[in-house]
């Protein structure tokens, strides 16, 4: 692809990305917020696509998209409450929401300054057998998946049992 193409598609899908981000934290109609966080997340999917990471972007889209959307839609299609629907959070709820969110991002993009693709551009991929990937993605050690695949399960147990606990009828 075109460098200046490739360049100009990844600012068109980072820039829809900050939108869709941005509609899906001010809206107050929680499905429609799952719909555009759904949207966001295939957005990011297309950057792994751009990286040449197809098989990360297959994840993406099977365990964010497939995983906790779905299940986010039939919690809030289980309920008949308005109260979940409508959200009016307090200034203090919206308060601790944007120091997290800044925490957060002020980590990340300290993380990424310190991050090696930042300091050496030229990196360069190493071609490696399905083998090797296989045992990549189950080792322990430093340069192993295992517990980024953990910390997934984890957060998709909190999700199914958060899902359960907002479907539940109330008494």
């Amino acid at each position: 692809m075109n460098p200046a193409w490739s360049q100009n598609l990844f600012y068109f899908l980072a820039g829809t990305m900050a939108i869709m981000g941005l509609f899906s934290m001010v809206t107050k109609h929680i499905l429609r917020s799952a719909i555009y966080l759904m949207v966001v997340l295939f957005l990011s999917a297309g950057v792994y696509l751009m990286l040449d990471a197809e098989f990360l972007a297959g994840a993406q889209v099977l365990v964010y998209v497939g995983g906790i959307i779905v299940l986010l839609v039939f919690a809030v299609m289980l309920t008949q409450s308005s109260a979940l629907i409508e959200d009016h959070p307090t200034i203090k709820r919206k308060l601790l929401g944007a120091l997290g969110a800044g925490s957060f991002f002020a980590v990340s993009v300290y993380l990424i300054m310190q991050s090696p693709l930042v300091n050496d551009p030229v990196v360069t991929a190493e071609t490696a057998s399905i083998a090797t990937l296989g045992k990549t993605l189950v080792d322990s050690g430093p340069t192993g998946y295992v517990l980024p695949f953990e910390v997934i399960s984890i957060l998709l147990l909190g999700v199914l049992i958060g899902g359960s606990v907002i479907a539940r009828k109330e008494k």
